[in-house]
């Protein structure tokens, strides 16, 4: 049987002044993330409604939405208010297309980072565009200046919902995760379910409730040197274990057709 292929969907930055000037980009550690697991990471490119769903969706047997230096298009969730930074609406759409089809077909999914706060989009719920800003809130935003083991190092403990997927995954009721984003979760989506939450109340992981497959959104990030920490190895382990299922399951689909 040939390798799963996970989904990648891809950032879309201009990178030169030129018509010509924009890329699809994605960071190097999420393809770890799947090449480390047995896995072959298929890249989607940012095409919004231009991308070849069936295509796509065929060929994977689970998508892993990362994270990005971008942040969500507020217009998404119903925030006009003025002062953005960095946005990227072909991934926007795009993505927003690929979760809806992933829970209609049952291919599992993992969010990270920006695809948790898509997730929650989603389904509805809207984000804090600056969560240090909100009253008692800590600053979640990544250390600057400093090596990357401490970039991506605990930060901060996450309290992990009794009988989740999270806390079954485990077997814990907190882990100590790293924290490295501006955004997060404000009203959470209807339909989803919450997973972590950090010691400020900040939402740091959901599920979706009643999924046909894993669908789970973390805020923190996993795929840096997931090998170093059990529970992050263990999540994406998950996943990845999620992935091989439905793809066996595809291919025994395949079979009963080609013999019909």
């Amino acid at each position: 049987m040939s390798k799963p292929m996970i989904g990648l969907p891809l950032c879309r930055w201009q990178l030169t002044s030129r018509d010509i000037g924009w890329f699809h980009l994605v960071g190097e550690k999420y393809i770890h993330a799947v090449t480390g697991f047995g896995a072959f990471p298929l890249m989607i490119p940012a095409f919004g409604d231009d991308l070849d769903m069936d295509t796509v969706l065929d060929s994977v047997s689970g998508i892993m939405f990362g994270g990005s230096l971008s942040n969500v298009h507020p217009s998404f969730y119903g925030d006009d208010h003025p002062g953005l930074g960095l946005a990227d609406k072909p991934r926007d759409e795009t993505v927003l297309r690929l979760l809806r089809a992933c829970l209609d077909r049952g291919i599992p999914f993992l969010g990270i980072c920006r695809g948790m706060q898509e997730m929650n989009v989603l389904f509805g719920g809207t984000l804090h565009r600056e969560v240090h800003e909100v009253e008692g809130r800590l600053d979640h935003r990544e250390v600057k200046d400093v090596p990357d083991d401490v970039a991506y190092g605990p930060m901060h403990n996450v309290a992990l919902t009794e009988g989740g997927v999270l806390h079954s995954l485990f077997g814990e009721r907190q882990i100590k995760v790293n924290s490295l984003h501006g955004q997060g979760i404000d009203r959470l989506g209807e339909g989803l379910q919450v997973e972590a939450v950090a010691e400020d109340g900040q939402i740091e992981a959901v599920s979706v409730i009643g999924a046909k497959a894993f669908a789970v959104g973390v805020q923190w990030h996993p795929e840096y040197r997931y090998w170093e920490k059990a529970d992050y190895n263990a999540l994406l382990g998950a996943f990845h274990q999620a992935a091989r299922e439905y793809q066996v399951k595809k291919l025994q689909k395949s079979r009963v057709g080609e013999v019909a």
